[in-house]
């Protein structure tokens, strides 16, 4: 039941992880948790405040509003939300003050609630890793971090910002703390960062320019072997990296067609055509009248049937991940099923469109090095990447003789540093090392018994998750909880890994040729603490004391 009245007076609370002292002019995630101490349901909204924020005031100066996202708060439960501030410079005491308000900052007329947090600043030297993060805020802000942008944790440890040297399976950062990988370069240091041999070719290489006026005898050395271990490969074309030659894909098949639609499953870049689906808000990029890009659910047939069926005779091409594609931020996240890959193949051929498999990922880390020479199915073009050149920045387009043939000449592809020579001699020595070394299997058997040696952690501490997905690109994915305690989850176990040394992107974990059994052990025993740490986070429902870093969201 309602009842007008202050915070208190109702069992309205908050709870924050805001320590007694804080570094001076230190970025900073404060969590706060609004709790219902009290036995009756505590109503947020009305008619009259019908939109409700956490207002925050540091030293009476606004800071901002955050909103809260729940209309009414039941007995014990609690509402965690987050705010990013950046602490004084001026060392001494401070107050963030923290009111329920309306739209226009007034104090919600049905519930008069207020809260003071204090706290102590001491102007130390920053770190070096903070010291640049503010030139990055300033100057180049693009770009992924493990603690998004936090730099030191309430316990004395810093979280890494910028690497300095990456080596096998391992980063050091500049602070000089050493982390366990699981990123990898983004899936591109397939044998390891700095694998002796890639590194050797490379700095052999160096006699020569990067780029030259002709082409390189390098590239044709890659190309040939590329034709020979690759089923679909009759021609290549070379860019820098994936969105290149997914793009380059879709031209050659739209020119080849003469059609303009294009049906896609996974992630293909980040260039025009593929992100206009997402609209012109999110990306820049003019949508169309009528869209040209539709996306399917991976191994979902009667989904690709109906676009099928309901764009016949327009669509260029088909073009997907043919396994594991990442399906969302707790999964599903599946390989490849060949039935179903077959009859996609099939239907495509027989509507007249192009068949392309992205396989940027599952190149090279696929059993037999694909997933077409793996399956059978044999798509009319792919596109390779990541781990091709083990580092170096290179991508390729392979794929019938005909197409490339008839247009190539139309699709206006023209990068300057397509021919770089150094990446051609990376893949060069790549391309033999996986000749003779069984990539694949090393990193399945070694995805595998990862995945079983945290799956058994999650049922030992009572975790609700579990790590799903094919070997080679894995994702913890948490079970039996809502969006909102998941994300929660998700942050906290990044947070708590990180802490220890271990860096997953938000849970994905890719494996490399240079993850050993002294990495799965480390990896296995620093799961436990992060596990341990959510459990009791989750059972005292209080993740605003125990989280640090914003929350873990796509």
């Amino acid at each position: 039941m309602f009842k007008r009245g202050t915070a208190k007076e109702q069992g309205l609370s908050l709870e924050h992880n805001c320590p007694a002292e804080l570094p001076s002019d230190t970025v900073r995630t404060l969590w706060m948790g609004l709790r219902n101490q009290g036995q009756n349901d505590i109503l947020l909204r009305s008619e009259e405040d019908p939109q409700v924020f956490l207002s925050l005031y540091l030293d009476r100066r606004f800071l901002q509003h955050v909103e809260v996202p729940k209309d009414c708060l039941s007995p014990d439960e609690v509402i965690s939300v987050h705010s990013v501030l950046r602490t004084p410079r001026r060392a001494g005491r401070h107050r963030i003050k923290v009111e329920l308000t309306g739209p226009n900052r007034s104090v919600l007329n049905h519930l008069k609630a207020s809260f003071s947090i204090s706290f102590e600043t001491k102007k130390d030297a920053p770190s070096p890793g903070a010291v640049l993060f503010d030139q990055a805020c300033r100057l180049n802000n693009w770009f992924s971090l493990p603690s998004q942008g936090i730099s030191w944790s309430s316990s004395g440890q810093t979280y890494p910002l910028f690497v300095r040297h990456s080596k096998g399976c391992h980063f050091t950062d500049i602070e000089g703390r050493t982390y366990l990988d699981y990123v990898m370069g983004w899936g591109c240091a397939l044998l390891g960062h700095a694998n002796d041999r890639i590194q050797q070719a490379v700095m052999e290489s160096m006699t020569s320019g990067a780029i030259s006026s002709l082409p390189h005898y390098l590239e044709m050395e890659v190309s040939g072997k590329l034709c020979e271990d690759i089923p679909c490969a009759e021609m290549v074309l070379f860019g820098k990296n994936g969105s290149d030659v997914c793009t380059a894909a879709v031209r050659l098949a739209r020119r080849y067609t003469n059609r303009k639609k294009i049906l896609v499953c996974g992630y293909h870049g980040w260039q025009d055509w593929y992100v206009e689906q997402q609209g012109f808000a999110h990306t820049g990029v003019p949508e169309h009248e009528e869209p040209l890009v539709y996306a399917f659910p991976f191994n979902d047939e009667k989904h690709f049937q109906s676009l099928i069926e309901t764009h016949k005779g327009q669509i260029a091409a088909v073009m997907l991940e043919p396994a594991g594609p990442v399906e969302g931020l707790n999964g599903p996240l599946r390989d490849a099923d060949p039935s179903f890959l077959r009859t996609l193949a099939s239907k495509t051929r027989t509507e007249g469109a192009i068949l392309i498999f992205d396989e940027i990922i599952t190149g090279f880390r696929y059993p037999g090095g694909s997933v077409q020479k793996a399956t059978g199915v044999i798509p009319d073009l792919a596109c390779f990447g990541k781990g091709l050149s083990a580092g170096m920045p290179l991508s390729a387009l392979v794929g019938r003789r005909d197409i490339f043939q008839s247009a190539m000449p139309h699709i206006f592809y023209g990068p300057t540093f397509k021919g770089e020579v150094y990446s051609f001699a990376a893949a060069n020595e790549a391309l033999n090392i996986y000749k003779e070394i069984d990539i694949p299997k090393h990193i399945w058997d070694y995805g595998n018994r990862l995945k079983s040696g945290i799956n058994q952690l999650c049922k030992e501490t009572g975790t609700p998750a579990e790590l799903i997905g094919p070997p080679f690109r894995m994702l913890l994915s948490f079970k039996g909880v809502d969006d909102r305690t998941a994300v929660l989850m998700r942050t906290l176990v990044q947070q708590e890994l990180v802490k220890q040394g271990l860096v997953t992107y938000m849970g994905v974990m890719l494996p490399s040729l240079a993850h050993n059994e002294q990495s799965l052990d480390e990896t296995v025993v620093m799961f436990k603490h992060a596990f341990e740490v959510l459990v009791t986070a989750w059972e005292q429902n209080a993740f605003s004391k125990y989280l640090e870093i914003p929350p873990m969201t796509y």
